[in-house]
């Protein structure tokens, strides 16, 4: 059994297009007659849902909106958020003598959580929207990833979660390296190809 996860960034339509291709592009590991077995979508927030807490319900991982842009990642966040907001909903509870109030919880699991991972999402959020909307904007990304300097902050914030990087002459360089990049990349790259949902693309950009 081999399991697949695919996801669209643009179009969900697409994505009947992108299985086919694994498929074929596996064809001559799955064997003569592959079956497949189940085929099932969800949609995963990419945005920290707006209303996190109402009443005497709070929200933590997917269900907040805690996956982070480009990677996908959840599971981290999803254990972290849970945890924050046990460890508040706890102590505001002073040992089970009251009930929390949706304003207090507001006040201390989602606005710590906010602090202390809000920057994370915004920075993965302008990436997406500057190197993943179209193909010259992708070559530039790969293109920036030769950089050391890319490598390390990239590697140190998904080592610890949050932005990394506080050099102010690499960033300067950095900088300059992207307008580089993108210019170079909307050079070389082939033109995108016509989604066969224009208006659903747009709503999602």
């Amino acid at each position: 059994h081999v399991g697949v996860g695919t996801g669209p960034v643009i179009t969900r339509p697409a994505i009947g297009e992108y299985q086919a291709a694994i498929r074929e592009r596996c064809a001559d590991k799955l064997g003569p007659n592959p079956k497949v077995m189940k085929v099932e979508a969800h949609p995963i927030p990419e945005h920290p849902r707006p209303r996190r807490v109402v009443g005497r319900v709070a929200l933590v991982g997917d269900a907040a909106g805690y996956v982070t842009k480009c990677s996908g990642e959840g599971i981290y966040f999803a254990a972290k958020s849970g945890r924050m907001a046990a460890e508040e909903i706890v102590a505001l509870s002073q040992g089970g003598s009251r009930i929390p109030t949706e304003s207090e919880i507001k006040q201390t699991y989602i606005k710590k959580y906010d602090a202390k991972y809000g920057p994370t999402y915004l920075v993965l959020d302008l990436l997406q929207k500057v190197f993943y909307t179209n193909n010259g904007a992708r070559e530039a990304f790969v293109d920036m990833c030769a950089s050391d300097y890319v490598q390390k902050v990239t590697f140190d914030s998904y080592l610890y979660k949050t932005v990394q990087g506080n050099n102010p002459v690499e960033d300067v360089k950095l900088l300059f390296g992207t307008i580089g990049s993108l210019i170079k990349g909307s050079a070389i790259s082939k033109p995108d190809k016509i989604f066969n949902n224009p208006v659903e693309s747009l709503k999602r950009l």
